[in-house]
């Protein structure tokens, strides 16, 4: 067997092995949101749904805090630069072998859980700084317009993602949407 076969196999068993109890999260946080009231954010479908709350949210925006030390308007903006950079190119990227292994393992447990688990305060690898100051319109409009952007884009055009390689348009739809929600996971109130 050739050394990157290995690799690429181990890869993969070790992501099947291990990526489906990481995905589960602790049992704590699970019991907290089944007996939490369903928040409009966990109900969204899709991209086109989360856009409705935002533009609900934009118009008035001031009562709305998440936990964590990331103010709301960097979220947003941070959430907005992901979409972006699948329309332009993530500035750094996982091996080819990650992508094509635990990456694309990774995406398939979060798209069939229909539940995304990732560092809610981890930058984007390489992407530029977003200050904690946005103010939250700035970062909701931006949040929109990257949403806007995704919509019109041709498949053709999207790139691929960082960590899970290359995304059809409705996987993209599917992680986007997937990695907004998480974040809204943190919504006070």
């Amino acid at each position: 067997m050739k050394r990157k076969e290995f690799l690429q196999k181990t890869a993969l068993s070790y992501s099947l092995l291990h990526l489906p109890l990481r995905a589960e999260g602790p049992a704590k946080e699970e019991t907290k949101s089944e007996t939490s009231s369903e928040s409009p954010w966990e109900d969204a479908e899709d991209l086109s749904d989360l856009r409705e709350l935002l533009v609900k949210l934009q118009a008035d925006p001031e009562e709305f805090k998440l936990s964590g030390t990331w103010s709301p308007g960097k979220v947003f903006a941070h959430c907005a630069q992901s979409i972006e950079y699948s329309l332009k190119g993530y500035p750094e990227m996982k091996s080819s072998i990650f992508r094509g292994s635990v990456g694309k393992v990774a995406f398939s447990i979060f798209a069939f859980k229909n539940k995304m688990n990732h560092g809610l305060e981890e930058p984007i690898p390489g992407a530029e700084d977003i200050a904690n100051t946005t103010e939250i319109k700035a970062g909701i409009k931006r949040l929109i317009q990257a949403i806007d952007d995704f919509s019109k884009a041709k498949e053709s055009s999207l790139r691929p993602h960082f960590a899970y390689g290359e995304l059809t348009k409705g996987e993209y739809d599917v992680a986007h949407s997937l990695h907004i929600r998480n974040h809204m996971e943190r919504v006070l109130g």
